[in-house]
């Protein structure tokens, strides 16, 4: 009780976008950042469905809109194989739905990844691995309380 109000108990408390939990998993996270990234996706089916709208520009929206709803708060996560794997096929998923290519056509990852992100484009887990890395830069050069 604080005050006069009643504080209920919760298992799961969301938090800044991030789950809170006793038992705080990242497999949890994971899966609450690929909800969430699914449905900006879908709020973007108009756009993705364009024909007049270059795929380099529908590019560079899917990574403003929808690739950083999927990788928010990833720098403390300690992601294991199957996380990455998750997230590696919903992110080729998007690309080739964007694209319009399906698993059919045979065409490599790499190179759905390059039509529709351009040169640089890296792979949801080198974005992981850089935003990582920065935030540890970040971390390492706090002062010390």
């Amino acid at each position: 009780m604080i005050g006069s109000e009643v504080v209920e108990c919760v298992d799961c408390l969301a938090y800044l976008g991030s789950l809170i939990s006793p038992c705080s998993l990242v497999c949890d996270a994971v899966s609450e950042r690929i909800q969430k990234a699914r449905l900006a996706l879908a709020n973007l089916r108009h756009l993705w469905r364009r024909r007049d709208i270059r795929l380099s520009n529908k590019g560079r929206v899917y990574c403003a809109a929808v690739r950083s709803v999927l990788h928010y708060d990833c720098e403390t996560w300690l992601v294991r194989v199957d996380g990455i794997h998750r997230l590696l096929v919903f992110y080729q998923r998007c690309l080739r739905s964007i694209a319009r290519i399906s698993c059919d056509h045979r065409v490599s990852n790499a190179v759905v990844r390059k039509r529709v992100l351009g040169e640089d484009g890296k792979s949801i887990d080198d974005v992981m691995k850089l935003h990582q890395l920065r935030w540890l830069g970040d971390v390492l050069r706090m002062p010390n309380h």
